[in-house]
């Protein structure tokens, strides 16, 4: 883990702090990173599919389909 120091405005901290007390994160430090892990698994999630549309220029197909979870299957064990 790498320590940082971070703002936050009291709209997102409060929630936050509260998620802490009822339980629902460890800390402000977990549940921020549990919030950046998500981030950053969505945009590896939208390139997969970005890819995909301009791999096929439209719908995709069932064989593009699985090879789309095949490639999230892949990036998930990152």
């Amino acid at each position: 883990m790498t320590k940082v120091t971070v703002s936050l405005d009291p709209v997102v901290v409060d929630p936050v702090r509260q998620d802490v007390a009822e339980g629902k994160a460890t800390s402000v430090s977990a549940w921020l990173n549990d919030a950046g892990r998500t981030r950053v698994e969505g945009e590896d999630l939208a390139l997969v599919l970005a890819e995909l549309f301009d791999d096929t220029g439209g719908p995709l197909s069932e064989q593009e389909l699985v090879q789309g979870r095949q490639r999230l299957a892949l990036a998930e064990q990152r």
